[in-house]
């Protein structure tokens, strides 16, 4: 696959994603959840395999694999064009280097094939509703922070299974908890008073 073919391919998974779909955001919020301590944790690793940890939690990985990476700027032109908004600062950064990511072929792969591709988790975030924000010592979801740990903390997480049928189980229990605790809110409740 050439790097432009991956680039339009991831170009393509952006573009499709729910950026400004409130209701996405509140209906996927624990698998949104899931899937960036999941991306934290895989750049962790890559921080670690490639001695950049002191630059984690967003280390530009692709830069590090290879310091004469590059990317053009049209990419990041097209999502913002295609979504109608350009993107917050550090989502910008982190789609800049996805773009770097893709642009490197299998060669991060061959070099460590034990290694899941490190931007995986992030695209889905993007694909079940939209961008987060710079936070205190984390990142802001619509469902609150995510802190972003001690980089030990993260090198010592298992990893998650981010796989749609585990995503969306999780996100279906959610929403029936959510359900069942409305259910009971809205449920009359005795006034505690009986006649005499």
């Amino acid at each position: 696959m050439t790097d432009a073919v991956a680039s339009e391919r991831l170009l393509a998974r952006l573009v499709a994603g729910r950026w400004d779909d409130e209701e996405a955001e509140e209906l996927n919020y624990l698998s949104r959840g899931r899937l960036a301590n999941e991306f934290f944790r895989r750049n962790a690793v890559w921080a670690n395999a490639l001695g950049v940890t002191e630059r984690w939690p967003f280390a530009d990985i692709a830069l590090a694999f290879d310091p004469a990476v590059g990317t053009d700027p049209v990419w990041l032109e097209r999502l913002e064009g295609a979504i109608g908004h350009e993107l917050q600062p550090l989502v910008r950064k982190v789609v800049t280097d996805m773009f770097r990511w893709v642009s490197l072929g299998d060669r991060p792969q061959e070099r460590f094939p034990e290694l899941d591709d490190p931007y995986e988790p992030m695209v889905q975030v993007f694909e079940r509703g939209g961008e987060f924000w710079e936070g205190q010592g984390g990142i802001e979801l619509p469902i609150g922070p995510l802190l972003y740990l001690d980089i030990a903390d993260r090198l010592a997480q298992p990893p998650f299974a981010i796989d749609a049928a585990t995503l969306a189980e999780l996100d279906e229990k959610d929403r029936i908890r959510l359900a069942e605790a409305r259910a009971r809110l809205a449920t009359p409740r005795g006034d505690g008073f009986k006649e005499r």
